[in-house]
């Protein structure tokens, strides 16, 4: 009794009854590494083919995941499952990631800031695919990012003068160039702008 008031389960999904003819589905159990997409699909062709449909799969589903795979689930709040629907939408909102390639240390050697690129666009593009890598370290990242940004001028000076030793040093280092970058560019829209206000040709033509 205590342990369905901790379930994550509502009473109407504990209630429901798996048919006691029912075979546990035989493909390997979800990690965590695999599609959570494909293998929902899977577990619904399966238990479909055996008559189990609708909520009482919210029964059977934690099985097909491994112990590493159910820790989202048994945090959730008791009562919080209640369909079949809100066990599919809470496991895509938790795994989805997996389905996200990991960023490797070539692909982040591959980016490189463009000739005309921003500075900040070319330090957000870095960091959102650094995010993403489970295997590349912190000084892998710093020599990377170094390694592709176009370090002409006052900021080349700055980045050589000391030694960076995390990305979070060479973002805060970036921040103030970043921010002077920005304040040239829009200098020069005004700038551009005022001198393209067109001037009132004369009128030579001889008056009416």
């Amino acid at each position: 009794m205590e342990r369905r008031k901790r379930s994550p389960f509502s009473d109407q999904i504990n209630a429901l009854i798996v048919p006691p003819k029912f075979k546990m589905p035989t493909w390997k159990v979800y990690t965590g590494r695999e599609d959570p997409v494909s293998h929902v699909n899977n577990f619904e062709i399966q238990t479909d083919l055996q008559g189990v449909r609708d909520d009482v799969r919210c029964r059977i589903f934690p099985t097909t995941l491994s112990n590493f795979s159910q820790q989202w689930f048994f945090k959730l709040e008791p009562g919080t499952i209640t369909s079949w629907d809100t066990m599919v939408r809470f496991f895509y909102s938790q795994l989805f990631a997996a389905r996200i390639p990991s960023t490797e240390l070539n692909d982040l050697v591959d980016i490189k800031q463009g000739p005309d690129e921003p500075l900040k666009d070319y330090v957000q593009k870095f960091v959102q695919a650094a995010t993403r890598s489970k295997t590349v370290n912190d000084d892998g990242k710093v020599m990377t990012i170094m390694d592709g940004i176009q370090v002409k001028g006052p900021l080349g000076n700055d980045l050589r003068r000391k030694t960076i030793c995390s990305t979070r040093e060479f973002l805060d280092r970036t921040n103030k160039f970043i921010k002077l970058e920005e304040a040239i560019r829009r200098a020069d829209q005004v700038n551009h702008a005022s001198t393209s206000i067109a001037i009132p040709a004369k009128n030579n033509g001889s008056p009416n």
